[in-house]
């Protein structure tokens, strides 16, 4: 049997190729490629048939390199396995795309030594900006290393000048909503079931929007609270059902989140109490299986997607030397549900 010779139109396709296709020089290919420069409508149109024809696809390293442009940029998460950041950065590779960027995706597990290391792979990998979610560096390390980053922009964290911009939910509003919705419903023992000993934006914000509610209403601003979050549902459900069999007054839990919300309910439900006639429950993020649950759950809607959307926005803003928006605040939705009363 005799072997048929290699298919020689299979080679790499380069920039003299598609040159030489639309009847024009390399630098025009080039200027038209890296949107660089000049070129009247008719030559770019021949050339972009040039590219397509031939499916000529640019070396990127070799681009970068060209124009200082990696057209990557980096994302810092807690975790992927979250489900509440899965959305999220579904909105930043919805606006990176846009942009004809990619994305380079980390895991800090809110761990500073993990945040410190993705952040020095991601300087070495010369991304042109990054979207950090939820920071757990000291402040002063914060700044060191934001300042080497092209273009930085944080969701959940306080602004820090102009070193980067930030994305944030309104979560300090949406806990004195939770605090009026549950005392008008005739709730006073209200407990929040918090992470242990966690002092970053988004815990902090909800233990200042707690005190505030209790505080408007003049009831004690020093609220039940519970460090009850374990490492899944299930070690999250005994924690709370052990504490629950030492405040038998509780009528209302606040969660941290809507799986800490779960937690909570499966712990009532072996202890005996009613959901919500006994103990009133409200969660945060509004996950899907918030609403088809055996007690639908009353919750705060985030804007998830959006919320990446708008981070990637500002940063490629950013890039592109805009630094005007410093601050956005997203407004959640208190959606209400089986697990408070109506």
């Amino acid at each position: 049997m005799s072997l048929k010779p290699a298919n020689l139109t299979n080679k790499t396709v380069t920039l003299d190729d598609v040159a030489q296709e639309a009847g024009v020089s390399r630098k025009t290919v080039s200027r038209v490629i890296n949107a660089n420069g000049y070129v009247s409508e008719i030559t770019r149109q021949r050339v972009e048939k040039a590219v397509e024809k031939l499916d000529y696809r640019p070396n990127l390293l070799a681009r970068s390199l060209a124009s200082d442009r990696s057209t990557v940029i980096g994302i810092i998460i807690p975790s992927i396995a979250n489900r509440y950041f899965s959305q999220v950065i579904a909105g930043i590779e919805s606006v990176a795309q846009e942009n004809a960027y990619s994305v380079l995706l980390l895991n800090s597990y809110g761990d500073m030594n993990r945040e410190r290391d993705a952040l020095h792979l991601l300087e070495e990998h010369r991304v042109d900006g990054l979207v950090y979610n939820t920071p757990c560096l000291a402040v002063a390390d914060l700044k060191d290393m934001l300042q080497r980053q092209k273009a930085s922009v944080m969701i959940g964290h306080d602004p820090i000048g102009d070193l980067s911009g930030v994305v944030n939910v309104d979560i300090y509003s949406a806990m004195i909503e939770a605090v009026q919705h549950l005392v008008d419903v005739g709730r006073r023992r209200i407990a929040y079931i918090k992470p242990d000993a966690d002092q970053r934006y988004p815990h902090r914000k909800r233990l200042e929007g707690l005190q505030q509610g209790l505080r408007n209403l003049h009831l004690d601003t020093e609220p039940l609270l519970v460090e009850a979050i374990g490492r899944d549902i299930e070690e999250t459900s005994d924690r709370v059902e052990d504490w629950l069999r030492t405040q038998p007054d509780v009528d209302a839990i606040i969660c941290y989140n809507d799986e800490h919300a779960f937690a909570t309910i499966e712990a009532c439900d072996r202890l005996g109490y009613r959901i919500p006639e006994d103990i009133a429950v409200v969660g945060f993020d509004d996950i899907s299986l918030s609403r088809i649950q055996r007690i639908s759950l009353t919750t705060f809607h985030i804007p998830r997607f959006e919320v990446g959307a708008t981070a990637a926005r500002i940063l490629f803003e950013r890039i592109g030397g805009n630094f005007d928006t410093p601050e956005v605040m997203i407004k959640p939705e208190f959606t209400k549900r089986d697990s408070t009363p109506t």
